[in-house]
């Protein structure tokens, strides 16, 4: 029964525990609740109302999924992305990758780079097409995609001269260049409020939980306003591009989680994409996020049996074609072997 009596017993203790420091933070939240609301940085919206989406408006959704393979002595990736085109009828741009890289402490990271690396080059394509969309959306944050810090290899530089060249380009042609993160686990609208209000917000709170407690019974659908967190993107390949991210929260639908959307601060109709966001999102009550962009993520995603299936191949290819190469840094772990 796998020991079921332990486990149960440490829920009744544990479970008491977590559930009371929980509520003290939560109790630490609503006693400032009316001063946060106060300052009207939540506003409602009507959720109601059908959002026009413009006829001339040609729409691209990127994202990029990945999946690794650890084995003796390398781990085994595999990288997808998409770029899908919206007008009259949908258009993908796709993009995939295998390879392996040694272990150290970044290895994860480093094959997050070259996902990310991939997304902006699928995005980059579509913006280079003969009639470029209008908006770019791309899943996750733009200002964490400038934020990430830098670590040792060549992945690194590569993701950073891709960022920069896709956002170089969006102001050139005049592309809304926007980030919809899905879940978002930051603490910037958080910091917000703490300079704003002189307050001081508990830990565990993120700005979607907080939201989700401070718009509890209040308002169904709403966004915040519009904050840029202080740090600023800085391109050591063109002086002319430091830049920052204004951002907003919206929850599109009553039972959704908030989503966080950012653009960088040279979008003059920012007001515009929310709503056309706001849009996008309501094939979903209770998902609450742009369909196009679910779409997206379900073209690249690297289940485990795509991926048990692509490492078969090539370690019947190396084990072919070099027996003592695949035996020695290919071959699967004990942990995989275990009975």
């Amino acid at each position: 029964m796998r020991h079921y009596s332990i486990w149960l017993k440490k829920h009744d203790s544990r479970g008491n525990q977590i559930l009371n420091d929980l509520q003290s933070y939560k109790r630490e939240v609503m006693e400032i609740k009316d001063k946060i609301y106060d300052k009207d940085l939540i506003i409602p919206i009507d959720a109601e109302r059908d959002y026009e989406i413009d006829p001339d408006f040609r729409l691209c959704f990127v994202d990029g999924g990945e999946s690794n393979k650890e084995l003796l002595g390398a781990s085994v990736y595999f990288i997808r992305a998409s770029a899908l085109l919206w007008k009259d009828q949908m258009e993908f741009i796709r993009d995939l990758d295998m390879g392996v890289i040694d272990y150290d402490e970044h290895t994860k990271e480093r094959v997050e780079l070259l996902r990310g690396a991939m997304e902006f080059d699928v995005a980059i394509r579509s913006v280079e097409l003969k009639t470029p969309p209008t908006h770019i959306f791309l899943d996750g944050s733009l200002h964490v995609n400038a934020k990430k810090r830098q670590i040792k290899g060549s992945e690194y530089g590569t993701y950073r001269k891709k960022f920069v060249r896709l956002m170089k380009l969006c102001r050139e042609k005049g592309v809304s260049l926007v980030g919809v993160s899905e879940d978002s686990t930051s603490r910037l609208f958080a910091h917000y409020i703490s300079d704003l209000c002189y307050i001081e917000l508990p830990r565990f709170m993120t700005d979607s939980s907080i939201l989700r407690i401070l718009t509890k019974d209040k308002c169904g659908c709403y966004r915040t306003i519009q904050f840029t967190p202080y740090s600023k993107f800085a391109s050591e390949l063109d002086d002319d591009l430091v830049v920052s991210f204004p951002t907003v929260y919206v929850q599109p639908t009553p039972l959704s989680n908030p989503l966080r959307i950012d653009v960088p601060e040279w979008e003059r109709n920012f007001d515009g994409i929310i709503n056309l966001v706001l849009k996008l999102s309501k094939g979903s009550r209770y998902y609450g996020y742009p369909l196009p962009l679910y779409l997206v993520h379900l073209d690249v995603k690297i289940g485990p049996k795509l991926s048990e299936w692509n490492t078969r191949q090539l370690i019947h290819f190396i084990s072919r074609e070099d027996p003592d190469l695949y035996d020695a840094i290919l071959r699967s772990s004990r942990r995989d072997m275990r009975f």
